[in-house]
């Protein structure tokens, strides 16, 4: 299996994962009454995995379009 198909897997299962922690944190959001915000000052949910989900995420990317570009100048200096 080369690098680029591990960073790929990877890349599909961190979306993945986004996709769930966005779910649960509309599940989460839907579940707080109207009026919690009025009586409690932290109403909201925390952002945090999301967050480090996403940087997760556009650090894979950024790996796999450095993969490439390695790639390509090694094709170049053939």
């Amino acid at each position: 299996m080369s690098k680029k198909d591990v960073l790929e897997r990877r890349l599909a299962r961190l979306k993945d994962s986004l996709s769930k922690e966005r779910e649960r944190l509309n599940r989460v959001s839907s579940n707080i009454p109207w009026g919690a915000g009025m009586r409690r000052t932290k109403c909201t949910p925390s952002f945090r995995k999301e967050d480090e989900l996403k940087e997760k995420i556009q650090n894979v990317k950024i790996q796999l379009s450095e993969l490439e570009k390695n790639k390509k100048e090694v094709k170049y200096e053939k």
